[in-house]
């Protein structure tokens, strides 16, 4: 820490009558005090929650396919990749879910080339809420953030386990996990879109023009 920085926190501190820094231990019990334990007003409804998620990701123009196994999500990856013509390569995270994939011959796996250079890219969400079918996408190196928005077509796996009814649910879910909260957490909703010129949709504005879910339904 800067000489600087440090006598401008050691003011802060005096300021409030501090002599020390705040612990963790106390940060995160002032946090649990100010959230308090009541649950706002939310929406609610009578579908399966996994039903639910899709029919939000599809009314968003998300598209997906649904699996029973790992080799299943291969087989659904070569599919959607046939079916918009795109050349048989992808630019896969180093997820351990996506290590367990026994990937078809005719597929080029790349795990270190430039993101920036990848047509489509394939990542693991953390999460998917039902209450308006987003992706939850936990950045570190098993799941780096440019995988979301440099490609112009992105394909994530989801395990149907790991789909929650509300955004409340998400920090519950991942407050105890170590390094929480990572640098950066990304909800994700769609596809990237701009209706700026005329109001005319466009897909893949300031990100992917498709997003395509793999669930895990095993």
């Amino acid at each position: 820490m800067s000489d600087a920085r440090e006598r401008i926190l050691a003011k802060v501190r005096k300021g409030i009558g501090r002599d020390m820094p705040i612990m963790a231990s106390e940060a995160r019990k002032a946090l649990d005090g100010g959230v308090g334990s009541e649950l706002p007003p939310r929406p609610l409804w009578t579908e399966d929650p996994v039903d639910r998620f899709l029919d939000r990701f599809a009314a968003a123009a998300g598209t997906f396919s649904r699996v029973s196994s790992t080799s299943g999500a291969a087989e659904a990856i070569s599919a959607y990749l046939r079916e918009r013509k795109l050349e048989p390569v992808l630019r896969v995270a180093g997820h351990p879910l996506l290590e367990k994939i026994d990937w078809p011959g005719d597929l080029r796996i790349e795990l270190d080339s430039p993101v920036a250079d990848a047509v489509v890219s394939v990542s693991v969400a953390e999460a998917g809420l039902a209450e308006t079918g987003t992706l939850v996408m936990y950045s570190g190196p098993q799941s780096p953030t440019e995988m979301n928005f440099l490609p112009e077509y992105h394909i994530v796996l989801l395990k149907r386990q790991d789909i929650v009814g509300y955004m409340e649910d998400v920090w519950n879910r991942m407050r105890p996990w170590e390094g929480f909260p990572p640098r950066v957490l990304n909800f994700i909703t769609g596809p990237s879109r701009t209706a700026d010129v005329e109001q005319t949709l466009q897909l893949g504005a300031h990100g992917p023009r498709s997003l395509h879910l793999v669930l895990l339904e095993g």
